[in-house]
């Protein structure tokens, strides 16, 4: 594997950003200010752990899935260009 280095800090930008857009499906808030206010919410009544109904396991899995659906295109994408492949 030869990753370039510059692929993950551009495809976190590019997740990142558009996942704080406020979306109807989330009541005008954002995937990225859901995930982190149910983080804060969680963390306010630390030690106790995340609960297995907890909306923050939604939130984390889509906003890393996403995350990591721009970074292997985004990798796929920049590795074809520079090596000619289209």
């Amino acid at each position: 594997l030869r990753v370039d280095p510059i692929v993950p800090a551009i495809s976190f930008v590019g997740w990142t950003l558009p996942s704080n857009i406020g979306t109807s499906a989330l009541n005008g808030q954002s995937l990225f200010g859901a995930f982190y206010e149910s983080i804060g919410q969680n963390l306010a009544h630390w030690p106790t752990g995340f609960a297995l109904d907890d909306k923050f396991w939604l939130y984390m899995v889509t906003w890393h899935t996403g995350l990591f659906i721009v970074m292997l295109l985004g990798q796929v994408g920049f590795k074809g260009r520079t090596e000619d492949y289209f």
